[in-house]
């Protein structure tokens, strides 16, 4: 080693720089000095992290060549390049007074004379005031973005980012995955792991087009962020993005994750799985595989009732949800129906809006009054966050209240609304979802569903029921071009709505219910339940916490 031998020294503090002109300024006004002073570089070290705090991996090497004599000095474009922390400042000044020559190609500064080390003090902690007011600006900055209601930091998955300052929408590529991927934790039948596999064979990623990995899926699910809220370190905002994952489905994630619904670890998932009974035995019927095709079979010896084909129930059951459905034409009648109560209950609606608003003005107040509280001591730091995540999370829900105008007491047209959406997205939910939303389908259309010999036994679950009842009792035989049921097929018997002698493979032709008849069946909705809940509320039911 020569004695004009120095290391050279150059970082930039935003990643973004490095394909800039910054490094290659730094480097070109070093090379300068080093060559105007004859001082010969043996050495670069090229830092691309913050000095604001400690932890600069090549700085550290660097520091470490110098105490074991590897160099005999240093060249640093400025001040503020070489730190901007005390601690680290404190460690060059330790190299000077340890005879290892300090250079700095910006500043024409004498590190050996007192008023050099004392100008470069200065400077020093000039830039770590700097960088002290920047972080408080920054963080000011984010929070002022949060109470606006917008997320300052990447987009998570099924999201994307629009730019500074806007609102994350949705990713159009991924956010159905990402909604897919809540419901099937939400069924407690697939670990984080198995989950991680099953998403990425559907198609989802992470932004660098890799898997999400465990670790990743697990910070995922319990981002709030999917419901319209956003959580920085343990405080809640309320966000203006959309949501795209129901609280009920999340909340459920959320008791999944925390171990009080259990994954169940089924080993055989047959899609009738304890929903299928031998009509004659009463005994739930077994699935096993037999050559890639699926059969249910009664246990009991000697019972008559034969085995059934999985494929040939499923079309059954299909073709049952598309014969209870309502048709276009019922559809239409239905709305014109709905728009009729709308128009008769307006001023309610109107006056449900105001009273959401007073009650969301009566949280603020609230709020106000628990940061005076805080300020005057009056409570703990840990207190008043957690009071304060609550009224935001209160706020937030009475925001989405306002915009959809719900109530827990339901209006006519609210609860018709919903069997409507429920009937319109009955049969695609069946057959594009997973075993488990099957069998709860099966659940809300079917009380009873059995096999008995050759043929399948359906009882049906209000409102579905009174459907079929209105069908059949308000017009004679005589007064309709065709039955609503075909005799041929759908057979009456003790305890069930209708049986289907063989599977039902072809759908039964029908006549569309009148408009009076529609109406007798919106009236008797209306009048038996309270509360119509939606299709994801009846797929994954929220629990009291």
């Amino acid at each position: 080693m020569r004695k004009n031998d120095v290391f050279g020294y150059i970082r930039v503090s935003d990643t973004k720089q490095v394909d800039g002109a910054s490094l290659s300024e730094q480097e070109r006004s070093i090379i300068e000095y080093a060559t105007k002073n004859r001082l010969n570089i043996i050495k670069w070290f090229e830092e691309t992290q913050t000095a604001a705090k400690k932890g600069r991996p090549k700085f550290t090497d660097m520091m470490n060549l110098l105490k074991d004599g590897k160099s005999q000095g240093v060249i640093m474009h400025k001040i503020d390049r070489s730190a901007r922390n005390l601690h680290d400042w404190a460690a060059v000044g330790d190299l000077i007074d340890n005879g290892i020559q300090v250079h700095f190609a910006h500043e024409s500064l004498d590190m050996t004379e007192r008023g050099g080390r004392l100008s470069a003090d200065i400077q020093a902690v000039m830039a770590s005031d700097y960088v002290r007011n920047l972080r408080q600006e920054t963080i000011k900055g984010i929070y002022g973005r949060l109470n606006q209601g917008l997320y300052p930091f990447c987009a998570p998955i099924g999201y994307l980012n629009t730019g500074k300052g806007k609102v994350k929408t949705k990713d159009p590529k991924k956010y159905e995955l990402v909604q897919e991927l809540f419901k099937l934790y939400a069924s407690g039948e697939y670990n984080a792991k198995m989950l991680s596999k099953v998403m990425y064979e559907k198609g989802l990623r992470n932004f660098k087009g890799n898997i999400v990995n465990k670790n990743s899926l697990l910070r995922l699910l319990k981002n709030p962020f999917y419901i319209g809220l956003m959580e920085v370190n343990g405080k809640l905002f309320s966000g203006i993005h959309e949501a795209i994952v129901p609280k009920n489905i999340f909340h459920r994630v959320q008791e999944v994750l925390t171990g009080r619904i259990q994954h169940k670890g089924i080993i055989h998932d047959y899609t009738f799985r304890k929903r299928i009974k031998c009509k004659l035995c009463d005994y739930f019927m077994s699935g096993e595989n037999q050559k890639g095709m699926v059969y249910y079979r009664c246990a009991t010896k000697g019972c008559p009732t034969k085995s059934r084909r999985e494929d040939f129930i499923e079309k059954s059951v299909i073709n049952t949800i598309k014969f209870i459905s309502l048709n276009p034409n019922e559809e239409k009648q239905v709305e014109e129906i709905i728009l009729e109560d709308d128009f008769l209950k307006e001023e309610s609606t109107d006056n449900i809006r105001q009273q959401i608003k007073l009650d969301i003005g009566k949280l603020r107040i609230k709020e106000d009054k628990l940061l005076e509280a805080y300020l005057e001591n009056l409570l703990s730091a840990e207190d008043y966050q957690k009071k304060k995540n609550s009224l935001v999370d209160s706020i937030h829900s009475l925001d989405q209240s306002l915009m959809q105008l719900s109530n827990p007491k339901q209006s006519f047209s609210e609860k018709i609304t919903n069997f409507l959406e429920l009937s319109k997205s009955l049969l695609n939910t069946y057959e594009s979802g997973n075993k488990t939303e099957k069998r709860k389908l099966l659940e809300i259309v079917t009380s009873n569903f059995a096999v008995s010999e050759k043929s399948l036994y359906f009882s049906l679950r209000s409102p579905f029921k009174e459907l079929l009842k209105v069908s059949n009792s308000s017009k004679c035989c005589h007064s309709r071009d065709t039955s609503r049921t075909s005799p041929q097929h759908i057979l009456h018997s003790d305890n069930y709505d209708f049986v289907i002698a063989n599977e039902w493979t072809t759908l039964l032709d029908r006549t569309s219910l009148s408009n009076e008849e529609l109406r007798e069946w919106c009236n008797f909705v209306d009048h038996k339940y309270e509360y119509v809940p939606k299709l994801d509320e009846l797929l994954y039911p929220d629990h009291d916490p």
